[in-house]
């Protein structure tokens, strides 16, 4: 997740991240190649409400889609994801690659959860989906970081087990993360950073920045 005082080309930020999950493994060994996406806020106006999503999504690596890049506009927040399927099943499909928007709500989840029995029915196929429903049920009644706590408590006291559970919120101009994992900390660990008008959020450091690690069940709100 990347913001930026002025507008920017994602071009550098992209490349760097495509080579980050290019080296990346998943705690069962899997690769970050089952796809990726990005989505570019793109504004009619200076006004917030005045907004739109551009999205791109793709089936291959990220890192053999480097010659897009640079076809992406100026933006002042984007945010970009590059996909790991938790089972075989869940391959191949487009519909299941995030990021996931709903109106200026802009949603990223990285994570392993397993037996989830939530008492409510919730939109999706697969977990991220269905988390991301939660999340715009709750928001009827609550700000986003209240939300976060919300279902980090709910999914918490209703599943068997959560290797991972990370959340990536934008709306309007803030973002909003959750940082859960059991083990892996190495791999489920957030990082943040606030240098030179830009302010990140990613799975592992990136670029020359000054990084800080999220804690294990923070809520952060940048």
């Amino acid at each position: 997740m990347a913001r930026s005082q002025k507008k920017i080309k994602p071009q550098e930020l992209l490349s760097q991240f495509a080579q980050m999950c290019r080296k990346s493994r998943a705690p069962d060994g899997d690769w970050q190649g089952d796809g990726w996406g990005i989505a570019l806020r793109l504004r009619s106006g200076q006004a917030i409400k005045n907004q739109n999503w551009q999205i791109y999504k793709s089936l291959r690596p990220i890192w053999e889609e480097q010659d897009k890049f640079g076809q992406f506009e100026e933006t002042d927040v984007f945010v970009v994801h590059a996909r790991s399927a938790g089972f075989p099943q869940h391959k191949g499909n487009i519909v299941y690659n995030q990021p996931y928007i709903d109106g200026p709500l802009c949603f990223v989840f990285n994570g392993l959860i397993r037996g989830v029995t939530v008492q409510r029915k919730l939109a999706g196929e697969i977990g991220a989906q269905k988390i991301f429903s939660l999340i715009l049920e709750e928001l009827d009644n609550s700000k986003p970081d209240e939300v976060l706590k919300t279902v980090d408590e709910l999914i918490v006291k209703n599943s068997k087990k959560i290797t991972g559970m990370n959340i990536g919120l934008v709306k309007n101009n803030r973002f909003y993360a959750l940082c859960r994992y059991d083990g892996n900390k190495e791999y489920f660990s957030l990082h943040y950073a606030e240098d030179g008008g830009i302010t990140l959020l990613c799975s592992e450091p990136i670029g020359k920045y000054e990084w800080k690690t999220m804690q294990k069940g923070e809520i952060l709100v940048l």
